[in-house]
């Protein structure tokens, strides 16, 4: 029996019975339209987070002090003479209030050498002028959304002086007013959210600045600039062995990896909920092939009969599981893929105060290859059964059989 045969002769069973047929093929398409929507979302999320996190320099460990423990320049120079590190640079960050367009808005004030940051961060452009050395004080980089706003009009220009308004608690807990005024001599190309950095919305000023203007007595932190990826895990062990419970050290590409096993996980876990969808199919598959075998037991004796083949029947049935998997999977990609899409359009992941995310659904390979070979399964698994209990019927019975 040719496969043309076997194709002509499961489509005209399946148009005999349309119902039933099409109550099963979107039982089947269940299963491939919930991989595939949440499986796409999570990959596209998944990769988006950790692009992001790896944007920030792979080279990059941040060193926080606990407390009780300040650092120092000491600090600085201990972590510069470590073997691998090729820059060290303290930092501190706060929050300001600055006029934008007639509002005030809050930004984020970053002291810290922003040379380094650009060197640190090759993510990070700049679209005009230069990024200021550490001594030139009362000089600022500055983000692209305290430039322009979302039409592409200008707020400032190079040369134009910023004035930040900050809050800062001083002694005996009362809120003191500063002002910090900067000359803009660089303006960053838009870089779009990360963790622990906002540079869209955000200030680059010598440390020392801060130092003399708000009177900052501690820094946040320590930023240390390895050569290669391959040093920063023997560096950062170094760094924890020696200050202990000190210090806090992360590196961005550690938080990278353990983003990218978070990710794997709830894939598994996506995967696994999923497989209950298609086990709900394997059975409405079988119980509708059953019904079928049951409803065309004549049929099958009368076929038998003029001489087709145990194993042809069990082709023919078989075929038709198939079928309706194909037919299922095609309408539940269809389904995945505009899912997918509505909900990552309509819903934007926040995490902390100012880092959206707005990301594609992804559709990979792996992805696509265990939806199709699970909803093959389902046609085969659900059919096998029937197509056997078929095969099975002897022709005298079946002929017999009203």
């Amino acid at each position: 029996m040719k496969l043309s045969d076997v194709l002509r002769l499961s489509l005209k069973t399946l148009t005999e019975r349309k119902l039933r047929a099409a109550l099963t093929i979107i039982g089947v398409a269940i299963g491939p339209m919930a991989l595939l929507m949440i499986g796409s979302i999570v990959t596209g999320y998944g990769d988006y987070i950790v692009s992001s996190i790896s944007g920030l320099g792979q080279n990059l460990i941040v060193v926080t002090p606990r407390s009780g423990y300040q650092l120092t320049k000491d600090d600085v120079e201990y972590f510069m003479n470590l073997p691998g590190v090729i820059d060290a640079t303290p930092f501190y960050t706060t929050q300001g209030e600055i006029t934008l367009g007639g509002e005030r808005k809050t930004i984020y004030i970053y002291g810290v050498n922003p040379q380094f940051v650009v060197k640190a961060i090759s993510s990070l452009n700049i679209r005009e002028g230069y990024a200021p050395s550490e001594t030139e004080l009362s000089r600022a980089l500055v983000g692209y959304n305290i430039v322009f706003n979302d039409n592409g009009e200008r707020y400032y220009n190079l040369g134009d002086v910023l004035s930040v308004t900050v809050y800062k608690v001083g002694e005996r807990g009362r809120v003191e007013i500063k002002r910090v005024n900067v000359v803009v001599t660089g303006i960053l190309d838009k870089f779009g959210g990360a963790v622990f950095l906002n540079p869209d919305t955000g200030i680059f000023v010598p440390i020392e600045t801060l130092e003399k203007t708000i009177g900052i007595k501690e820094w946040s932190g320590v930023l240390v600039l390895v050569s290669s990826p391959d040093l920063v895990d023997n560096v950062e062990k170094t760094i924890r062995n020696i200050y202990a419970n000190k210090v806090e050290v992360i590196s961005f590409i550690a938080i990278a990896r353990t983003v990218s096993n978070i990710i794997a996980a709830v894939d598994f876990v996506t995967f696994a909920a999923t497989t209950s969808s298609f086990a709900v199919a394997v059975a409405g598959v079988a119980a509708s092939m059953i019904t079928s075998v049951m409803e065309r037991t004549r049929e099958i004796g009368v076929m038998k009969a003029i001489g087709f083949r145990d194993k042809q029947v069990l082709v023919l049935i078989l075929s038709e599981g198939i079928i309706i998997s194909i037919i299922g999977y095609t309408i539940g990609l269809i389904l995945g893929v505009i899912g997918a899409r509505f909900l990552a359009g309509s819903t934007n992941l926040r995490i902390g105060d100012f880092w959206e995310i707005t990301a594609e659904p992804k559709f990979t390979a792996d992805l696509i290859a265990r939806s199709v070979f699970m909803t093959i399964s389902v046609g085969i698994l659900g059919a096998l059964f029937p197509a056997y209990r078929a095969m099975k019927i002897p022709p005298a019975v079946a002929l017999k059989y009203e």
